[in-house]
């Protein structure tokens, strides 16, 4: 498998992660609202409550937390096993599955202690120490997220495969971080389409992630094109 590193496919790969991310958040929110009855709400870009206060004591709220992780792992390990079969026309949607949902980032984010993963596993073991199901859920996040990082790196010819695949996996989250939590989120908080009609999401969230939606479309055949020059 070999990536084309045109702005062009770059521009589609962003785009890819910030829909993808908000599909992650979305499956909390709907798991939510699937448990309670009620919309939580997505504060931000980052920053969500899937549960509505009503609801903070049903004992299965812990389903909304994990509903995410277990997205993103899906998506990622999707890529895997493409990226493990025999057919080579589907490589590159399988490296967009893994990286374009943010393996790295599961991995370093429970690296510092913290995670959605950590989350449910403070609460279903709440009588164990803290450093304790950090350890655990580091171990766990690298298990899940780190083989398909592997396999990833593992299927590109490209020259410099190393940096390119840490390129993807960590260029993402500095562009993410300034542009959607930072900006977007201060466009959020002054106002603008910040209505939510819609299972606690802001009206500018859906519009952003449509108009992502909307390059990816237009670029899909740059994002997933397979090229001749591959590995097994």
């Amino acid at each position: 498998m070999e990536i084309k590193l045109t702005w062009r496919y770059c521009l589609a790969f962003m785009a890819f992660v910030f829909v993808f991310g908000q599909l992650h958040e979305m499956a909390h929110m709907l798991t939510g609202y699937l448990i309670c009855g009620a919309s939580g709400i997505q504060l931000d870009f980052n920053l969500i409550r899937p549960i509505c206060a009503a609801c903070e004591s049903n004992p299965y709220t812990y389903l909304a937390g994990i509903a995410g992780p277990l997205f993103s792992y899906l998506m990622m390990w999707t890529g895997y096993f493409i990226l493990r079969s025999a057919n080579t026309k589907r490589y590159n949607l399988g490296f967009v599955l893994i990286l374009g949902n943010l393996a790295f980032a599961r991995i370093f984010t429970a690296g510092m202690g913290g995670g959605d993963e950590r989350g449910v596993l403070t609460y279903l073991f709440n009588h164990q120490s803290l450093l304790l199901i950090k350890v655990i859920n580091f171990l766990l996040v690298f298990a899940l997220a780190f083989p398909p990082i592997y396999m990833a790196y593992k299927k590109l010819v490209n020259k410099n495969k190393l940096l390119i695949t840490t390129g993807f996996c960590t260029i993402p989250l500095c562009i993410m971080m300034p542009y959607e939590f930072m900006l977007l989120g201060e466009v959020l908080k002054a106002g603008f389409l910040a209505k939510r009609h819609l299972l606690g999401v802001a009206d500018l969230i859906y519009l952003h992630t449509a108009i992502m939606g909307m390059i990816v479309l237009f670029f899909r055949e740059t994002l997933f094109k397979a090229y001749t020059k591959s590995i097994t």
